[in-house]
Parts: structure tokens; sequence; C-alpha cells
């Protein structure tokens, strides 16, 4: 069996004075070699993974060949099959990292020949900015991908490269205002290249170039298609007074998706059908007020992530208000939301999974005042002790007639399950 380790190593020499960012750290590391230059390189490759860590990857390949002997038995036969087997085996070790010094401390012979080397070796380290173990989970919100070339809204005609970057802008920016994730940048994939490729240039430190390699992955996706984006403004006029009035039609049809990209598992999704009175929003048609469309969509968009992922939390007691552990531009003055206790562990009966903890509606609250961290809100109805209730906002279900809030938005089928 034949072993075979290869590793493919970046030495950059330079200054050891380090940025903000970034640290020295010296790590001892010790390698073998057919000659005292192969052992200090093997060395230095040992101290990049001691840092950086390997990626390891293996094969195997097995021949089998098969050759006829004739053998002569006693009893005058002859025949006789004999089958010979050859493997190989190879595995390969791939380190890749920033050296920016080292220092020999010896190098003696190796007891099964060749080359000993011991060395102390500088790898500059990087720390990326903020509290990388602050225990939120990584999101990214990818693209919206319009289906259509344009939309008309209003007077408007917005192309599908406007309507998916403020979409995308706007479900961003309220999910990083919630401060429930630590999201990562997935619509500006050209800015970032470019800085990269910035940062490899020849005259970038080597303290700077420690920033390549540190791109984390995110363990929640955010993915979302606008099927339809029709807004209007109908003004009407009374036969018998003259009276004008208006009428704000059309609505934005939004098909969202969580997904856990390392199994490509959807944990939720769901057909957003937003109009300017879902959104409590007096749509004139004007820039100003489509602005402000797509901020309260993107709010929605977020607020139904964060209701499936991360829900809100009761962290305890202020007097007579209570203080939840999310505030910013999704937590509104005056805005209600059901608190929810929570019980036992729910199993299936027939996978024998858990499929979560039973809630209990306890309470009503309504918000009265938010910060960026978090809200403080006084109860409505109901009562709520210690800690640790979940927040849901109230089913949207304003309609004339009860049936049409328990149908929700099939108005015009009547499903034998519905009570028409």
């Amino acid at each position: 069996m034949v072993r075979r380790i290869i590793v493919v190593l970046a030495l950059l020499l330079a200054p050891t004075l380090t940025q903000a960012a970034t640290e020295i750290r010296t790590v001892r590391a010790e390698a073998t070699g057919v000659d005292r230059e192969q052992a200090i390189f093997n060395a230095l490759g040992a101290a990049v993974r001691q840092v950086r860590g390997a990626q390891i990857s293996a094969s195997k390949q097995v021949q089998s060949a098969l050759s006829r002997l004739s053998v002569r038995t006693g009893d005058g036969r002859e025949a006789s099959v004999e089958i010979q087997k050859s493997s190989s085996s190879q595995t390969r070790v791939s380190a890749e990292g920033l050296i920016s010094g080292y220092r020999v401390s010896s190098v003696t012979n190796a007891p099964g020949g060749g080359k000993l080397a011991r060395l102390s070796v500088d790898v500059p380290v990087y720390h990326t900015p903020g509290n990388p173990d602050d225990g939120r989970w990584r999101m990214a919100v990818y693209p919206v991908w319009p289906a259509r070339p344009f939309y008309e809204v209003a007077d408007q005609r917005l192309s599908r490269v406007e309507v998916s970057d403020r979409m995308t802008q706007s479900i961003t920016e309220a999910l990083v205002q919630s401060r429930r994730f630590a999201m990562l940048a997935r619509d500006k994939e050209s800015a970032i290249r470019s800085e990269r490729d910035r940062m490899r240039g020849e005259d970038v430190p080597v303290q700077e170039k420690a920033m390549l390699g540190n791109e984390l992955g995110a363990e929640y996706l955010v993915t979302a298609q606008v099927t339809d984006l029709t807004f209007g403004v109908e003004e009407k006029v009374s036969g018998l007074t003259g009276e004008r009035s208006r009428k704000q039609t059309g609505a934005l049809v939004l098909e969202v998706r969580v997904v856990v990209p390392a199994t490509g598992k959807i944990v939720w999704t769901r057909t957003l059908n937003l109009s300017p009175e879902y959104l409590d929003l007096e749509f004139d048609g004007s820039p100003g007020s489509t602005q402000a469309f797509f901020e309260r969509a993107g709010q929605e968009v977020a607020l139904s992530v964060i209701n499936v992922v991360w829900p809100p939390l009761v962290e305890g007691h202020q007097g007579n208000e209570l203080i939840i552990n999310m505030g910013g531009g999704l937590m509104k003055t005056g805005q209600r939301w059901e608190v929810f206790a929570l019980g036992d562990s729910v199993r299936n009966s027939h996978t024998g999974k858990g499929l979560g903890r039973s809630e209990s509606l306890v309470a009503t609250v309504e918000v009265t005042r938010s910060t960026p961290n978090m809200a403080y809100a006084r109860v409505v109805d109901g009562e709520v002790q210690g800690k640790g209730q979940v927040l849901r906002r109230p089913a949207y279900a304003e309609a004339e007639d009860p049936a049409e809030a328990i149908r929700g938005t099939r108005k015009r089928t009547c499903l034998p399950i519905d009570p028409c």
C-alpha cells in the first residue's frame, strides 16, 4: 500500500506587526523529510494545519489479475486456478494558509532515516468583527426572483432588476434590524469578489491577507419569487353627490421559502398575498408610497420567517410592562401580539420524532415602546407570569362574513371543510 501526502502551503514572509483584527499565533511543529529542506517544508505545513485545519481526500484502487496455472494431482488430473490481486490507495492532505515567519529550533537525523525538523512558526489569524459566538444562527437572503420582465405599479413601470433589488433589500434590512440572526450577504457577490481580488494583490500585507478564507456558510436561506405585482388607484365620482373616492387595487404575491442549505430541507414555505390594506398603507401611486410598500412587504416576510425559525420571547417584567427580546422596526408602538405559554414536548406517534412543544394562549399584549435590542409591552387581556412565553402575531382575518374569515383567501370557492 502506497500512501502519499501532499501539502499545499502559501508561505509569505512579512514583518510581525499586526492590525487590530489580526493576531500572530506562534505554534510549534515538527515533521520529517528526505532532507533538511523537505523536513522544514513539511513542518511548515503541519503548523498551518494546526491553525487552519486541513482537507483530506482519500481514494483506493483495486486491480485484480486472473492467471491460470496447470498442476498435476496424485490421481492424474490437473487444473488449478490462482487469483492475484493488487491494491493501492492515496491520501491527499491539503492545507492552505499564511505564514509571517518561522524559526528553526533543530534539524536532526530521523530514527527511520531522513531528517526531523522542529520549528516555531508565526501564523497570522484574522478575527471577524463582533462576537462570532453570540449564539445567533447564520442566515442569508438570496436575490428575489421576479417571474416577469417588468411590473406595473400605478403609472410606473418597474423592471425585474429594480423589483428584485428593492425586495431583496427590504427583506434583508428587516431581518438585520430584528437582530435575531447573523445575516450574510448573498446579493452583492460581485462587490465581495472584487474586494477579495484586491486583497490577493502583492502590495497587500500578509496580515490583511489573513482575512481571506474566512467566509461563513448560512445555516438558513430565505428564497423568494415575485409572481405578481400590480398596484393601482381607482377614482370614483358619485353621480348623486359628486363626491370623489379613491380605491386601492392590486397586491404583491410573493412565494417565500426557508431552506437549510446543508441538507436542502424546506423548513417553511408560504405564498404571501400582500395588499395595501393588509399592510395598513395608503397607496397613492407616488414613489414614496411605492417605497413604503416594499419596506412593509419586507417586514412582513421577515416577521413570517422569525415566527417560524426564532419567535420573540418574554424575558421578564418591568413594572406593569413585559420585556420582549426583539425590538427595532418590527416591534412598533401600538402593535398587538398574542402570548403563548409553552407546554410539554409533543412527538409524532408514527415516526417518534418531536413536533415541538404545545402552546396555549394566555394573553394579548400591546407594544408600548421599542429599542434596537428589545421592546416593552403592556398586557391588554389575560395574564403573563414569569418568562419564556412565545409571542406571535394575531392572524389577519377581517371580513364582514365570519365564514369568509375562516376560509381565508378562498373567497370564491366553497370546499366541504368550509362553513358555507
